[in-house]
């Protein structure tokens, strides 16, 4: 026992010299009289020079306590241009603890903090010097050997508090001239014990000015971090951002955010959960987790959307609500989706997007976020585009800048003499948006309405890379029959080049004349091919470089506007030297079958095979149509019987000598008029009638010299004959 009181004896009247001697170094000794040496000592391990405007405040027992004020940090290369300043810090350590390997801190408090980062236009940033620049390996004294990583790990750190007020981060990017504030920033921690939560507090604003912005932030959260196993924890976090500025035309934007974050750095994954986030009336939850995040990053996740209004949403964010042929289109819409993803990439697998009446299902996203490069392959059951396309009146001011007008519409084509408008040459593609493209999608939809029509099994494919748009798919099914369309427009060449394949079968083209309201000139069943490319990018261009091939066949229809039986007659009356008592025919021409192969070279249709089979007539036919011009010049042979009805007009007559010849009519004019500017071809029919002269008075010869000669004379009547060309 008695052992025992001196060593505490001892022991006392050791801390008593130390508490005497600590009080004497603290009156005694004054840290301003180093400032030099701290200087040069900053100037030598981080390579920055450190001014140190105020006094420096210290205590030593029982807390190791600094106080500093007026500090400003710069780089070494440009000490006049600060780095980093603070108006005031002050902080401190428990002596004792220390022995134990223990740092217990007092409040660390920060007042009047501001960095100034710089990135020159070289790309360089002005704290990438600040630091050990070449590390040296100094030989450790003897016996002194490096700590291990465990070692280092075991030391226990504590915090009261942690205090951030008024600071201010300035980032400057003079390579794309963009310019970043943080300002206001005030942050606020409990205490600072591993392994323990922590409430954390930030408030701040953010000031750009490409797009001019200022968005408060204000975040509340518990955090729970291990140092040792490298995890950290954000639960609880309610993180609520208001924003204005340029993008919002001037409106106020409120978005909250809630839910919790973990960060392993061990294991690389971090995680998002019970995500909940509001935007205006929009309601969306979910969850992300991200792996191997210092790796070959991958994202997993979930997405829900709840019903909302979308053109309320873009009116609260100050966007332009887009006019729509419905002004309740965009009303209600929702998603939920699958999230897939990279550090380049993200996706939404198995989703289901609702705009209206509308759902589509499929998948969607950027494959590439560097190139913008869209994905898409949905999938639905009914979709109206027509609800959302502009009004009417806005399509119509458009179309009128494509194509010129025509006036007035009706069977066989307009009845205006005045010529059309010429072809526009305003540009029609964004070839700039184009040859930036980068897509791969499909669409496929049972029923879509478009410009008033509904197309049944519809499915479009579209691929565009490096400058070439490719429809690789363009199908379905309309007026009564089948289409399928591939094309391309190639960007890459000068001038661009666009090309076209189509195919339509069993189309009623009464319908399709009617729908876009094209003058009609047949009815049938129509089925055709088209295969053209134009190079250029207006109407006009197109029209002058247009070439390819065309072909379609049209049965059991009827030519619109033109009697073919009244042409035909009027050509025999003609030959007949006779006038037609009255109109044979009805207004149209009803044909078993109309076809024609065509030729296209520079915007001029050719063909040499047109075929017109109509009851009691066969006719065919050759001519051009200049596309440029709006103008075409066919001629058409008509092989007819001639009037069979029980009362037939003798003008219209057809004897034996009549039987082979074809008729001529001749349809030349404006495109816009179509039939109504076919005719008897005047002059044709002279010659023919001139011809028929010459074989009567040939017939009347050979008559005479039958009744003179007979078969007394053969080889007079013979000569006669070759005379008479016979």
């Amino acid at each position: 026992m008695k052992a025992a009181k001196i060593v505490g004896l001892v022991l006392l009247s050791l801390l008593v010299l130390i508490v005497i001697a600590l009080f004497i170094v603290t009156r005694l000794f004054d840290p301003n009289d180093y400032k030099e040496q701290i200087q040069q000592a900053a100037r030598d391990k981080a390579n920055v020079e450190l001014t140190l405007g105020g006094d420096i405040g210290w205590s030593l027992f029982p807390w190791l306590g600094i106080e500093l004020g007026d500090v400003t940090v710069a780089p070494l290369e440009q000490p006049d241009q600060p780095l980093a300043q603070v108006g005031s810090m002050g902080l401190g350590v428990e002596v004792l603890p220390l022995l134990r390997r223990q740092l217990r801190m007092s409040d660390v408090i920060l007042d009047s903090v501001t960095l100034n980062l710089v990135r020159d236009a070289e790309g360089n940033g002005n704290w990438e010097t600040v630091g050990p620049q070449e590390p040296v390996d100094e030989p450790l004294p003897s016996g002194d050997q490096p700590q291990t990583e465990q070692e280092q790990q075991e030391f226990d750190l504590a915090i009261e508090s942690v205090r951030v007020t008024n600071a201010a981060v300035s980032y400057v990017d003079r390579q794309s001239g963009r310019t970043i504030q943080l300002e206001d920033l005030n942050l606020r921690t409990g205490a600072l014990i591993e392994g323990r939560p922590v409430d954390v507090e930030v408030l701040g604003l953010v000031v750009l000015d490409q797009p001019l912005m200022r968005i408060r932030i204000d975040l509340n959260a518990i955090a729970l971090f291990n140092l040792e196993q490298q995890q950290y924890q954000l639960d609880a976090i309610d993180l609520n951002v208001d924003a204005s500025g340029a993008p919002f035309d001037g409106r106020a934007v409120s978005l909250r955010l809630q839910g919790d974050a973990r960060l392993d750095r061990a294991a690389q994954t971090a995680e998002l959960n019970q995500v909940r986030l509001s935007l205006a009336d929009l309601r969306a939850t979910g969850q992300l987790t991200a792996t191997d995040i210092d790796g070959d990053l991958r994202l997993a996740g979930a997405l829900n959307v709840a019903d909302f209004n979308a053109r309320e949403l873009l009116a609260s964010l100050g966007q332009d609500i887009p006019a729509t042929a419905d002004p309740r289109a965009l009303e209600k819409a929702s998603l939920s989706a699958r999230l897939e993803g990279s550090a380049q990439s993200f996706m939404l697998e198995d989703l289901q997007l609702t705009i209206d009446d509308a759902t589509l299902t499929g998948r969607a996203g950027l494959a590439d976020f560097e190139r913008q490069a869209l994905r898409f392959d949905l999938a639905g059951e009914r979709l109206d585009l027509d609800r959302f396309l502009p009004p009417e009146e806005q399509v119509e001011s458009a179309q009128e800048v494509v194509a010129p007008p025509v006036a007035g519409r009706g069977e066989g084509g307009t009845r205006s003499a005045s010529a059309p408008l010429e072809w526009s040459d305003a540009p029609i593609l964004p070839l700039e948006t184009l040859a930036r493209l980068d897509v791969d999608g499909k669409l496929a939809v049972q029923q879509l309405i478009l410009t008033g029509q509904t197309f049944e099994s519809f499915v479009a494919s579209v691929q565009a890379a490096n400058g070439r748009v490719r429809l690789r798919q363009l199908e379905g099914g309309v007026f009564g029959g089948k289409f399928s369309a591939t094309g391309e427009i190639d960007t890459r060449a000068t001038p661009v080049r666009v090309q076209a394949t189509k195919q339509l079968r069993s189309m009623d083209s009464q319908a399709i004349q009617e729908a876009y309201e094209v003058p009609l000139q047949f009815r049938g069943e129509l089925d055709m091919d088209l295969d053209v490319t134009a190079r250029g990018n207006s109407m006009a261009r197109w029209m002058n470089t247009l070439t390819g091939s065309a072909r379609f066949d049209v049965q059991d229809g009827a030519l619109l506007g033109v009697n073919l039986e009244q042409q035909a007659c009027q050509a025999i009356a003609l030959a007949n030297r006779k006038s037609l008592g009255q109109p044979r025919g009805a207004e149209n021409t009803p044909f078993n079958r109309l076809r024609g192969t065509f030729k296209i070279v520079d915007g001029t249709v050719t063909t040499n095979d047109l075929v017109v089979a109509v009851p009691g007539i066969q006719a065919s036919g050759r001519g051009a149509l200049e596309l440029p011009v709006q103008r075409m010049d066919f001629r058409l042979g008509l092989l007819i019987e001639g009037d069979k009805s029980e009362m037939p007009d003798p003008a219209c007559q057809v004897n034996e000598r009549y039987r082979d010849i074809q008729w001529p009519v001749r349809c030349q004019g404006f495109l816009h008029n179509a039939a109504k500017s076919c005719g008897v071809d005047t002059d044709e029919v002279a010659k023919i009638a001139g011809r028929l002269l010459g074989d009567e008075a040939r017939r009347k010869v050979e008559e005479r010299v039958e009744e003179k000669l007979g078969d007394q004379a053969p080889a007079v009547r013979d000569a006669i004959r070759g005379l008479l060309g016979r």
